[in-house]
C-alpha cells in the first residue's frame, strides 16, 4: 500500500459516519443454498458458493498445509529447503514417477542418491514429502532406450518399415520414441520379421533412408480394460513400483507409527496420460470398454495393496489425483483408504461476455433468466474454483456440505465413512503468463497477493494442504525463490543467510505463518463457530455493473468481503479477510466496511489488524459489541489483512 493509501485509510477511518446511509448486503453472508441451489451443469456470476458456510478452522491445519512442488534439480537441497521451511513451508511434494524404477533390477531406483539427499533435508527441515505417483506416457513405467536406422525411406501413412539392425526389439513393447511427442514407444512395433517392422499406427509424417528413431522398450503395456491380461500384468507392475517406493522414503525419513510420507495417485489427465489407454496406441481397438474405468480401477487397486502391505504405510495419507483436473470423483466412492481426493485449480483470464460458460445461467434470485445477462468484466483471480462462474467448483467437494453431480455418489469432505478434504497439489497464477512484459518488482508484488489469498481461502474452506507451483518456473516471475538464490544454490553452505533471497511471495508467506504460530494450541480439537452477522458500506464499490433487474443488480464489494476465521487456542482468533476482487492485477484502494462478527467473549477481549505485506498494523475501530459480538469499523484491501481477537 501506497503511504498516500495508508492515511486515506486512517483519514477515512476518522471519519466514518460522515457520508452517506450504509449499505447492506442484500442476503445472509451464509447460506447453504449458495451450493444446495446451484446444481451441477448451471453456473453464475452472483452466487457465491464459498459463502455457503463458515466454518472456524484450528490454525494448525493452516500452518500444516503450507507446500510447495519440487521442480528444481540440485545436488545441495539443505540450504533451499532451509529457507522454505522457514517461511512456513511444511509440505513438499515431490514426483517419483513409475519410470525411476531400474528396468533390469525393479528393487531399485535409478535416482536414488538425488532422492535420498532430498528426503534427509525434509526430515531435517520439518517438511514433509508428498510423493506422487505417476506414469507420465515420456517414461510411464521401466523403459530400455535404444536406437533403430531405417534402411529405406517412408512416407505417411506407411505401417511397416526396412530397419539396418532388429535386434532386441519385443513386438507388443517396443516402439519409435518421441517422434512428435515427448512418448516413449509412441509408434508400437506390432510385428517382427526380419528387419522388416509393422507398426500399430501409420505414421505421421515422411523420413529419409538413414534417419534414426530413438527407440522405447516398456517393461509392462499399457492398461487396458479390468480383467484384461494387459491390465493384470500392468497393475501387478504398478503396485510392486507402489511398494518400492514406500519402502524407499519410508525406511529413510520415517517411524514404525508414521512413516513420515504422503501419497498421491497420478498427476494430471490433461497432458502425459496415454499410457492409460491401451486402446491409443493401436489403429484399430484391440478392447471395447469404457477407457475411463482405469481411474478408479488404479485407485482402487492401489487402495488393497496399501491395506495388504499396511506396514509400509503407516500413518501415510493417500490422495486420488485423478480429481486433479476432472469433477467427477467423490469423497462418497473412494475406497476406505484413500484419505483425500486432489485439486489442481488452475484458471488464467477470462473476459466477460466473451467468455461466458455454457450451460444454465443462475442469476441472484436463483432463477433462469431468459434472456442471460452476462456482464461485462474480467477475472483473473486466485479464488476461481471457490466461485460459481463454471460449474466445476472446487467448493463442491471442500464444503461440509453434501452434494450430488447428476444424482451420482455424493461430494463433499463428510460424503464418506470419513472426512476426505481436498489437497491442492498445485496451483499458480502466474503475472508473467498475462503480461511478458511485467517488471520483476511489479511481478513478485501480484504473486505475493494471490498466494496470501490462495493459503489463507483454501485451507479455510475445506483444503487441508496448498501446494504451490513451483519452487522456480519458466521464466524470472512464475517461481517464489529468486534466481540469484538458485544460482548460488550449488557451493552454498547450509548456514549461509536466506534474508538476501527471500521474496515477497515467500515474506509474506512466513509472516502469516508467524502470526497463525503465536500461542498455537496443537492439541485443540473443537473450534468455536464464527458468524458474519452483517456487512455494510457507504461508498457501494463494486466489481462489475448489473443491470438494474432484482436478479442481475452490480455485485458490490461487500458482496465479496471474505471473512475467513482460524482459531489458535481456545480464547484466541486470527480472521484474514479481505475483498475477493474479480482482477487482482489491479491494485484496489483500502475501503472501509462495517462488518458485526458473533461467537466471542468480547469482555476485556484485545484486538488488533495486520498488514501481512507490508508488515505493518492497520487502524480499524470498535463501533459497538454486547457479550458475544463486536461490530467493527475495518478496513480491507485486495490481499489478506489479519484481524486478531485475544479474548480474556
Amino acid at each position: 500500500m501506497k503511504r498516500t493509501q495508508w492515511l486515506s485509510a486512517a483519514i477515512s477511518l476518522s471519519l466514518w459516519g460522515n457520508s452517506a446511509c450504509a449499505a447492506p448486503l442484500s442476503s445472509p453472508y451464509t447460506d447453504p443454498q449458495y451450493l444446495t441451489k446451484m446444481p451441477f451443469g448451471t453456473h453464475s456470476h452472483w452466487l457465491q458458493p464459498w459463502r455457503a458456510y463458515l466454518e472456524t478452522i484450528p490454525a494448525s491445519r493452516y500452518l500444516d498445509g503450507v507446500g510447495i512442488n519440487l521442480n528444481v534439480q540440485t545436488a545441495n537441497p539443505e540450504p533451499l529447503l532451509r529457507l522454505l521451511s522457514r517461511q512456513g513451508v511444511r509440505h513438499l511434494r515431490i514426483e517419483i514417477g513409475w519410470g525411476n524404477i531400474n528396468y533390469d533390477d525393479e528393487t531399485q531406483l535409478d535416482n536414488a542418491a538425488n532422492l535420498r539427499l532430498i528426503l534427509l533435508a525434509c526430515k531435517k527441515y520439518g517438511i514433509r514429502p508428498l510423493i506422487l505417483l505417476n506414469a507420465n506416457h515420456g517414461i510411464p513405467c521401466p523403459v530400455k532406450n535404444s536406437a533403430l536406422t531405417l534402411a529405406a525411406p517412408v512416407k505417411p501413412g506407411d505401417t511397416t518399415i526396412l530397419v539396418k539392425e532388429s535386434s532386441g526389439i519385443r513386438s507388443g513393447f517396443s516402439g519409435l520414441s518421441n517422434v512428435t511427442d515427448y512418448m516413449a514407444a509412441q509408434y508400437l512395433i506390432t510385428e517382427v520379421s526380419g528387419n522388416r517392422l509393422t507398426l500399430a499406427i501409420p505414421l505421421s509424417s515422411a523420413f529419409p533412408s538413414g534417419h534414426t528413431f530413438a527407440v522405447g522398450t516398456w517393461k509392462y503395456r499399457p492398461f487396458g480394460p479390468a480383467g484384461s491380461e494387459d491390465y493384470r500384468n500392468t497393475i501387478a507392475g504398478w503396485q510392486h513400483y507402489v511398494g518400492i517406493v514406500a519402502l524407499f522414503v519410508g525406511d529413510l525419513i520415517g517411524t514404525p507409527q508414521d512413516r513420515g510420507f504422503d501419497l498421491e495417485i497420478w498427476n494430471e489427465l490433461t497432458f502425459g496420460s496415454e499410457f492409460l489407454y491401451i486402446n491409443h496406441h493401436y489403429a484399430k481397438k484391440l478392447y471395447d470398454y469404457d477407457e475411463t474405468q482405469v481411474f478408479g480401477n488404479i485407485v482402487n487397486d492401489t487402495a488393497s495393496f496399501v491395506e495388504a502391505n499396511s506396514v509400509l504405510f503407516k500413518g501415510v495419507g493417500i490422495s486420488n489425483g485423478f480429481a486433479n483436473t476432472i469433477p467427477w470423483p467423490g469423497a462418497g466412492e473412494q475406497p476406505d483408504r484413500i484419505t483425500a481426493i486432489s485439486k489442481h485449480p488452475y484458471q488464467g483470464r477470462l473476459t466477460y461476455p466473451k467468455n461466458e460458460y455454457p450451460g444454465a445461467q443462475l442469476d441472484a434470485l436463483f432463477q433462469t433468466p431468459n434472456p442471460a445477462f452476462v456482464p461485462s468484466y474480467s477475472e483473473f483471480l486466485p479464488e476461481y474454483f471457490g466461485l460459481g462462474l463454471q460449474t466445476e467448483t472446487a467448493i463442491r467437494d471442500m464444503a461440509p456440505i453434501s452434494t450430488s453431480i447428476y444424482g451420482g455418489k455424493a461430494h463433499g469432505r463428510f460424503a464418506g465413512k470419513i472426512e476426505r478434504p481436498v489437497w491442492i497439489t498445485e496451483v499458480n497464477l502466474g503475472p508473467s503468463d498475462e503480461n511478458p512484459n511485467i517488471s520483476v518488482e511489479r511481478a513478485w508484488q501480484i504473486k505475493a497477493k494471490s498466494i496470501s489469498r490462495y493459503l489463507t481461502f483454501y485451507l479455510n474452506k475445506g483444503a487441508s494442504r496448498v501446494s504451490l507451483f513451483a519452487i522456480s518456473g519458466g521464466d524470472k516471475n512464475i517461481g517464489i525463490v529468486p534466481q540469484a538464490f538458485l544460482d548460488r544454490l550449488p557451493n552454498m553452505l547450509t548456514t549461509a543467510d536466506p534474508q538476501p533471497f527471500i521474496s515477497a511471495p515467500l515474506r509474506v508467506m512466513g509472516r502469516i505463518s508467524k502470526t497463525f504460530s503465536v500461542g498455537l494450541d496443537r492439541g485443540l480439537k473443537t473450534t468455536r463457530p464464527l458468524q458474519v452477522l452483517s456487512i455494510s458500506d457507504t461508498h457501494d464499490h463494486f466489481q462489475f455493473a448489473g443491470n438494474g433487474k432484482p436478479g442481475t443488480p452490480n455485485l458490490y464489494d461487500r458482496d465479496v468481503l471474505a471473512i475467513l476465521p482460524f482459531q489458535i487456542n481456545k480464547k484466541r482468533f486470527v480472521i484474514p479477510y479481505y475483498v475477493m476482487t474479480r482482477d487482482i492485477a489491479k491494485d484496489l484502494t483500502p475501503e472501509n466496511f462495517t462488518v458485526e462478527i458473533g461467537g466471542f467473549n468480547t469482555a476485556g477481549a484485545t484486538l488488533s489488524v495486520y498488514d501481512p505485506i507490508n508488515d505493518r498494523p492497520v487502524p480499524f475501530a470498535i463501533q459497538s459489541q454486547t457479550k458475544n459480538t463486536f461490530k467493527l469499523q475495518l478496513t480491507a484491501a485486495d490481499y489478506p489483512y489479519l484481524l486478531t481477537v485475544q479474548e480474556k
